[in-house]
């Protein structure tokens, strides 16, 4: 796991990354270790996630086999917090930039724990009706804007990019998102 100082160290460098501060990137454990332990916001957010998750599957009006739902909705979670930084492995070589490929990965984990404790609040008021899909939308709006700054900020100071690359760069996490996603809606509805 992760102890209390490096835990502190990870706060303070999202604090800084949030104020658009490259010197924020120093506070991630760039290593292996500290990729392993990058996937700790995965877990944190789990539980909001599969709350999601059976308010959806309570939702359905056809409803599939429970068991078959749960497994899919598992592989579903581990395959959207690994697609990504698999492809990264693959795009950080055709960038001529493998050695970076920590100093980027470590702290873009870290920044989806940002990202999930504002998605998936927002996502549990919209499955118990307290939150319109339209006021939904807007959010959405907002945060996806909000990613594709910060992301592209990340993107750009850890890899060594150029701006348009790192746009490019989450771009690409966003499409193998949506599309990792309707094929586990189609795998789901089946």
């Amino acid at each position: 796991m992760i102890d209390a100082a490096r835990l502190a160290q990870v706060i303070h460098g999202l604090r800084l990354i949030l104020r658009v501060e490259p010197g924020g990137l120093s506070f991630f454990e760039k290593t292996y270790g500290g990729f392993v332990r990058s996937f700790l916001p995965a877990l944190l957010l789990a539980p909001l996630h599969f709350v999601h998750s059976a308010l959806t599957y309570s939702a359905m009006e056809a409803k599939p086999d429970t068991v078959s739902y749960a497994v899919v909705e598992v592989l579903a979670y581990v395959l959207t917090w690994t697609l990504f930084p698999f492809a990264m492995i693959y795009i950080t070589r055709i960038l001529g930039q493998p050695q970076r490929y920590f100093d980027y990965i470590v702290p873009y984990n870290w920044l989806q724990l940002l990202v999930g404790l504002v998605v998936l609040p927002l996502t549990l008021l919209v499955d118990l009706k307290m939150l319109s899909t339209d006021g939904a939308a807007f959010f959405n709006f907002v945060i996806l804007g909000l990613f594709l700054t910060y992301g592209t900020f990340l993107a750009r100071t850890a890899l060594n990019v150029a701006t348009s690359t790192a746009f490019g760069i989450v771009i690409l996490d966003i499409l193998l998102n949506l599309l990792s996603n309707e094929i586990i809606d189609k795998i789901g509805k089946s």
